[in-house]
């Protein structure tokens, strides 16, 4: 009968310095999408900035009819006070020798002129005294009925919205620096242009916005008084294309909410969702499906669904893993345990020093074995730790193997197996290159090769190949460890690898084997993405051996 294979526990492991780690090695569900690739990103942006640019192609519009409607009102106020003016010198200024503005003449003139709604003339003298006003003349100006302020309470909506806008707008302090720099000052405006410096531009009146025109009245190259245009309809204009600017100030409301709402469905629920869940799955261990599948998503909130079922799962799976560790551990501590306590009941009534020092052997044989336990299930609590403190580097598999079987061969003993790297037979110029940790891949090499010369005989041989998988494991490194030992049950295929699985080969010495060998293989295999499984090599249907597989994935730049 064949024996059951175990794992030669003789575990070197290293300690590791610690850094930056993948938890335990494993790669990411999905490759993370770069921000300028990441359609969650560019919905952000493109639903905010849509709005913005709303409002700042409404505002340039604005300004653009502001400014050039000012600029074309200062020109026509302008050029209609020098037509006045022209008119003033020619007949108001008498005809003698010493020119003087004639104050019954300008007025003649005031009122034979046709001023625009909201337009106002004033004339003053050489002393700057006023001696004509077209309001006060009612010169061409339509006399509309009193207005009375309207109060508060009976203001639209509209209109109510409109004011605080415009007292929110006056309350910024560069546009109050402004507003008080353009303050009309009328007496300093009449004693420049009877210096003979036109005043044209731009003022506020009593916080109104006006354009107002001083032209110097000459005759003779002198000044005689001074004509003052100015138009107040232009505040009313401005405030009518604010009021055009409503419709794309709704739009951009609209486009703002509707963005938000979008935002709050498709980002901010989901988040919450999985929030939730995840305090659910914290709070009881009854709820590992909790997690709600939102794989379906093309975007983050997709991956971080997918990053945290995976996690859950690993979590529950390690919660798991200890309970039964724990188990075990008790279990294949107590046997032991149990053996001590009938050696030492039994000792006192031994008759003869045989019995005795036969008992005293059990004794010592089941400390070594509790001791050989002890180290290699601390070793195998600490490997998950040490997984994660491992940085995962590019690893020339190849290279490895070669300089590991070299190593067997310089220390091995006479009557041991030889272990050889037998290279494939089709030989590729590129390398083999794996991507993890050097020292648990190595670990994982030196244990199956332990395991090999174990059970292979004397003088058998134990061979190291590694190749490029194909088909279903194209992108995978196959790595082989093969010997000429009597092989594996095909019952106990998969159960090898069960933590305190052991069976010892015939002649090997008690305690000297745990059954964490293998598991702790796996463990580092699985860590790193991959598969480990056995098989027995076969010639003409008979086990010639058996043969370990190690797959992993080849590294990708």
């Amino acid at each position: 009968m064949v024996s059951k294979r175990s794992m030669a526990s003789d575990i070197n492991t290293k300690k590791h310095s610690s850094g930056p780690a993948a938890a335990g090695l494993k790669a990411k569900p999905r490759r993370l999408r770069a921000l300028g690739f990441s359609s969650l990103a560019r919905a952000i942006f493109l639903s905010n900035i849509v709005g913005l640019l709303i409002l700042i192609i409404g505002a340039l519009t604005l300004n653009e009819v502001r400014t050039g409607l000012i600029d074309t009102k200062v020109q026509s106020l302008y050029s209609q006070a020098e037509l006045v003016g022209s008119v003033l010198a020619s007949e108001a200024t008498g005809e003698g020798p010493i020119p003087n503005l004639n104050v019954q003449d300008a007025r003649q003139v005031l009122r034979r002129i046709s001023l625009q709604q909201g337009t106002r003339i004033r004339l003053y003298d050489i002393n700057g005294e006023l001696i004509g006003d077209s309001e006060a003349l009612k010169t061409g100006v339509e006399i509309l009925p009193f207005e009375t302020e309207t109060p508060d309470d009976n203001l639209t909506l509209t209109e109510r919205i409109e004011g605080g806008t415009q007292a929110l707008v006056r309350a910024i302090p560069s546009v109050k620096r402004r507003r008080e720099f353009l303050k009309r000052e009328l007496d300093q405006d009449i004693r420049r242009a009877l210096l003979g410096d036109p005043v044209a531009g731009e003022q506020y009146d009593d916080g109104e916005l006006i354009v107002a025109v001083n032209i110097p009245i000459t005759r003779v190259q002198a000044v005689v008084g001074v004509v003052t245009m100015e138009s107040r309809d232009l505040q009313a204009i401005v405030d009518a294309e604010r009021r055009s600017l409503a419709p794309i100030a709704i739009l951009a409301i609209l486009t703002a909410v509707l963005s938000s709402l979008a935002l709050t469905l498709f980002i901010a629920l989901p988040i919450r969702r999985l929030a939730r869940a995840a305090e659910i799955v914290t709070r009881s261990s009854d709820n590992r499906g909790a997690i709600p599948d939102l794989s379906g998503r093309r975007d983050e909130i997709g991956d971080l669904s997918i990053i945290l079922r995976e996690m859950t799962d690993g979590l529950y799976d390690r919660i798991n893993d200890i309970a039964n560790f724990a188990a075990d551990v008790a279990h294949e501590i107590k046997n032991p345990l149990t053996s001590m306590r009938s050696a030492m009941e039994t000792l006192p009534s031994a008759k003869t020093d045989a019995q005795r020092e036969k008992l005293i052997a059990v004794v010592q044989n089941d400390v070594t074995r509790m001791d050989r336990l002890i180290t290699d299930i601390s070793k195998a609590s600490r490997m998950d730790a040490e997984l994660a403190r491992e940085t995962g580097v590019p690893i020339e598999i190849e290279q490895m193997l070669e300089n590991m079987a070299m190593l067997y061969e310089q220390t091995s003993k006479p009557d041991m197996p030889t272990v050889h790297y037998i290279t494939p037979d089709s030989a590729e110029d590129d390398p083999i290159i794996i991507r993890g940790a050097p020292d648990p891949i190595g670990q994982v090499v030196r244990n199956l090769i332990d395991n090999a010369i174990t059970f292979s005989p004397q003088k058998g041989e134990v061979r190291l190949r590694v190749r490029r998988g194909e088909g279903e494991r194209e992108n995978m490194a196959v790595i082989t460890v093969d010997d000429d030992g009597p092989g594996i049950p095909p019952d106990n295929l998969d159960n090898i690898f069960e933590r305190f699985y052991t069976q010892r080969p015939k002649g090997q010495e008690f305690g000297t084997h745990s059954g964490l060998g293998l598991a702790i293989c796996r463990q580092i295999v699985r860590a790193h993405r991959g598969e480990i499984f056995a098989e027995n090599r076969l010639h003409n249907g008979e086990i010639k051996g058996a043969k370990f597989t190690v797959t992993m994935p080849l590294y990708r730049e």
